[in-house]
């Protein structure tokens, strides 16, 4: 069944009118229903991206595609003048979800924009310039967030100088530890330290972390190093920052990454899962810090600063987790995912690690003992082709070899079986070679 709106040639329209980047797209979706997606030719699939993390309850909820109907017809637009009540009930409504000492909010669009703010703050409030990421971290598109990032080899190619004071930290990578540590015993966390203090003033204003670093290999930290990490700030006199873009608002089956590892931040980022699929991100902070950047001059003065519409969603998105106890399935489900993911790779021998945290999970895609990331963009394809969206169709964009799963906080035990089933079919079809295609040449295969 195609659509009845228009004809069949979407993609060679698509090509013709629109820059292609990052690449060119397989399919042409055309509507979605929780944990489902159709295409224009009616073939379903599964979403295991949650539309790149920012459907956590799913495709066109109903609740919340109301709400949006209905803040649509009454107010949706009031610049950065003004304030409106659906943006006062969703900061108290963040500050009763985030722990004390976090209680104020700022409004933004999106997570690169709300990391920027971010940046900012923490640099007006502690009057130094440098900022310390993890290595293999992404914080955006932006001049300091993607200064910040470096989630894929060479991303930087062709950018040009990049903002001044930003260093790097080794991540807790267990499975690829250059300290061949196995159980981390913060050799790299020691190393970094090492390497923090004679390169750089040793007296950061931030450090910016993921708690599960996402599109870098789906790494959760260990709670030990987020503990040495907090120490360190604390020492240092530092803001930590926690970019909970992917992760925040019940993913990892906690409302915070960060509260796996029993410590609390100065400021979480939150984007992609607020908004219900509408572009709202939130930066949460103390009071002290908030008032402290107010005083120093701080400005967030963006058309699109907490909308009434933007604000009036993500209540109702907050709303459907919260009523439908969807943290609790993200907890839940992702042991069953994880589980089913763990069998996987004890079967296959391409698959060298299954790892994750709630319903955010990575398989790691091998040749041998080598990084195989046109391996695992054959193994997304081959997904694709059976009805599953999984990550790992862009070697380039991120750290590719490494398939990532990360359904809506709705999904069920039977989508999580088809699921795996289809990855398993996947992973067999690309072990016995009968795929035989390249990653380059495959993404064409879905698109006939």
């Amino acid at each position: 069944m195609t659509s009845s709106a228009e004809p069949t040639d979407w993609l060679e329209r698509d090509q013709k009118v629109v820059a292609q980047s990052p690449y060119a797209p397989p399919l042409v979706l055309e509507k979605g229903r929780r944990c489902e997606v159709w295409d224009v030719h009616g073939r379903r699939f599964l979403d295991f991206e949650s539309g790149q993390f920012c459907m956590s309850t799913g495709h066109s909820h109903p609740r919340i595609a109301q709400v949006a109907g209905e803040q649509a017809a009454i107010l949706m637009q009031i610049g950065n003048r003004f304030t409106n009540p659906a943006r006062i009930l969703l900061a108290e409504r963040l500050a009763d979800l985030a722990p004390d000492p976090l209680a104020m909010s700022f409004f933004c669009s999106t997570g690169s924009e709300a990391n920027e703010t971010a940046l900012r703050i923490a640099k007006l409030v502690t009057g130094r310039f440098e900022v310390l990421a993890q290595a293999r971290g992404y914080h955006g598109r932006t001049a300091s967030a993607y200064g910040a990032s470096s989630s894929a080899r060479r991303m930087r190619r062709g950018a040009g100088p990049q903002p001044p004071g930003i260093g790097f930290i080794s991540p807790p990578y267990t499975y690829r530890c250059p300290f061949t540590c196995g159980t981390c015993d913060l050799s790299c966390w020691k190393h970094s330290i090492e390497m923090v203090d004679r390169a750089t003033s040793g007296e950061p204003a931030a450090v910016i972390v993921e708690f599960v670093l996402g599109a870098g290999g789906v790494i959760p930290v260990p709670p030990d190093w987020a503990k040495a990490v907090r120490q360190f700030c604390d020492e240092r006199d530092a803001l930590l920052i926690a970019d909970e873009a992917l992760t925040g608002l019940g993913r990892t089956g906690r409302w915070f990454a960060f509260e796996h590892a029993g410590i609390v931040p100065d400021i979480v980022v939150i984007s992609k899962a607020l908004g219900g699929g509408v572009p709202t991100a939130a930066i949460i902070t103390t009071g002290a810090v908030a008032e402290a950047a107010l005083q120093r001059g701080f400005i967030q003065a963006a058309s699109h600063q907490g909308d009434p519409f933007q604000c009036a969603v993500a209540l109702a998105n907050l709303d459907v987790i919260q009523e439908e106890d969807l943290v609790r399935n993200a907890e839940r489900m992702g042991q069953r995912l994880a589980d089913g993911l763990q069998r996987l790779a004890t079967r296959h021998q391409i698959v060298g690690e299954a790892r994750g945290l709630g319903l955010i999970a990575g398989l790691e895609i091998i040749d041998g003992v080598e990084e195989a990331p046109e391996l695992a963009a054959v193994v997304s394809l081959a997904c694709l082709e059976r009805g599953l969206i999984v990550g790992g169709l862009r070697p380039g964009i991120r750290e590719g070899n490494t398939l990532r799963f990360a359904p809506p906080l709705t999904v069920t035990a039977a989508e999580i079986d088809e699921a795996l089933t289809i990855t398993e079919a996947a992973l067999v079809a690309v072990d016995a070679g009968q795929s035989g295609r390249t990653a380059v040449g495959a993404t064409a295969g879905i698109r006939s």
